[in-house]
């Protein structure tokens, strides 16, 4: 075994020196500089003195809090560090401002509302906010006084993302300088109880904003509004369209040109109840929308007989067709909605109609039925109910039937105890022995 000269060992161990330690350079700068882009910072921004004064100002509109939703607003303290206020943590910039009034157990008044929620008026204060992306006000008593309008100063919070005015008792005339909100995503102006104070004779802001994609305008009257579907229409990211109890015309507007079918490419929940809309079904743009998965149509006194393009709406889960004064027939078939979860005509298809050629034509030939609650009842059917044979595409899940209030004969076969999903069966005030 040959050995090396301790000359040789010191030349080679100095001609690698210079090389380890550059690699154990290399490695300090390289782990300093990923602790100085992950690190955080000992302490956070604190907010915008003129943020904070515009925060007080606002509450100084504010006559009554008997929640105590503002209670740690005070002067000289950090805003940011205040209820129901976010800040951004690079900034220190009031990023969201979220005061609902939720319920919390307490009796409601008359609006829906507890005893916890706010009194007086919406400051344009606020318009010193000019980074506030998420704004929640609802189920307040802020509409002020005398004439309780909503403010059109909102309209210059242009980096909203969220407005929520939900319950907030306005009147007048909506303000169409909403429109410049083009960054929102989010709006709700809707009241409850279908008290129409709030009105909108045009609806053509809302081609302003193009990204919304949830717009609840619910009790709103909009009976002088005939072009409302061309002005929804105009919205590409819309999802869900809440137009509940809103006097919708009744006119000759209600198809869509091919263009502005494309631009709902994307919506998902359509909600026309309490609309007295009196024109024959077939005349409405929505059946079109292949993408919806829910519909709600309760109230709405559709006629005629439903088009067999929604046989084609696979995506839907949930249709409400309920109260329309038994002047409905269904299309052919609904076999194709393998989809649907939840289907409630009562009160709504012409009297006559078979049971079984009804069942017959509910979704079947799918890997799984979904079908879940099924609501018929007082809708003037007649004939026998099905056999097992006849109902075994709803044994899958079927968990509610209600055929109450019909014109059903005959006797109950053994074979319904074969729909073991069962928790509710309503087959009273028939004619069954």
């Amino acid at each position: 075994m040959m050995l090396r000269s301790p000359v040789a060992m010191r030349a080679t161990a100095t001609s690698t020196r210079p090389a380890a330690t550059k690699f154990l350079l290399t490695v300090v700068v390289v782990l300093s500089l990923a602790l100085a882009t992950y690190a955080v910072p000992l302490s956070r921004p604190t907010c915008v003195p003129e943020e904070r004064d515009a925060l007080l100002s606002f509450k100084e509109g504010v006559t009554s809090d008997p929640g105590g939703l503002l209670t740690s607003w005070r002067r000289g303290s950090d805003c940011c560090r205040w209820r129901h206020v976010r800040c951004s943590n690079q900034t220190g910039r009031v990023v969201a401002l979220s005061l609902r009034n939720a319920p919390g157990g307490a009796e409601l008044d008359d609006r829906g509302n507890d005893e916890g929620a706010l009194v007086g008026r919406i400051s344009p204060s606020l318009l010193s906010l000019s980074r506030l992306r998420h704004l929640d006000l609802s189920r307040n008593y802020l509409e002020g006084s005398p004439d309780a309008a909503l403010p059109a100063f909102l309209g210059g919070l242009r980096s909203l993302r969220y407005l929520n005015l939900s319950g907030i008792y306005f009147s007048g005339e909506v303000p169409p300088q909403l429109g410049n909100l083009s960054r929102l995503r989010s709006l709700d102006l809707s009241s409850d109880f279908g008290t129409q104070l709030l009105r909108s004779s045009d609806l053509s802001w809302l081609a302003r904003l193009p990204l919304l994609r949830h717009l609840s305008l619910s009790s709103i009257d909009m009976s002088r509004a005939p072009d409302w579907p061309r002005a929804v229409s105009m919205l590409p990211s819309l999802k869900t369209l809440y137009l509940s109890s809103c006097s919708l015309p009744s006119t000759n507007h209600w198809k869509l040109p091919a263009a502005g079918l494309r631009n709902l490419t994307n919506l998902e929940e359509l909600d026309l109840s309490m609309n007295h809309l009196n024109h024959p079904a077939a005349y409405s743009w929505f059946w079109n929308v292949t993408s919806l998965t829910h519909i709600n149509l309760m109230g709405t006194f559709l006629s005629g007989q439903l088009p067999n393009a929604l046989d084609a709406m696979v995506s839907l889960e949930i249709l409400d067709f309920s109260y329309n004064g038994n002047m409905a027939t269904m299309p052919r078939s609904l076999r194709n909605l393998c989809n649907l979860r939840y289907l409630d005509l009562e009160s709504s298809l012409v009297g006559g109609q078979d049971i079984v050629k009804l069942m017959e034509s509910l979704p079947q030939g799918c890997p799984s039925n979904r079908l879940q609650q099924l609501y018929l009842a007082n809708n003037g059917m007649v004939g026998t109910l099905p056999n097992y044979k006849r109902l075994r595409h709803l044994t899958g899940g079927l968990q509610v039937l209600d055929l109450s209030y019909n014109n059903l004969t005959g006797s109950i076969p053994l074979s319904m105890g074969n729909l073991t999903s069962l928790g509710t069966l309503d087959i009273s005030y028939n004619k069954l022995t």
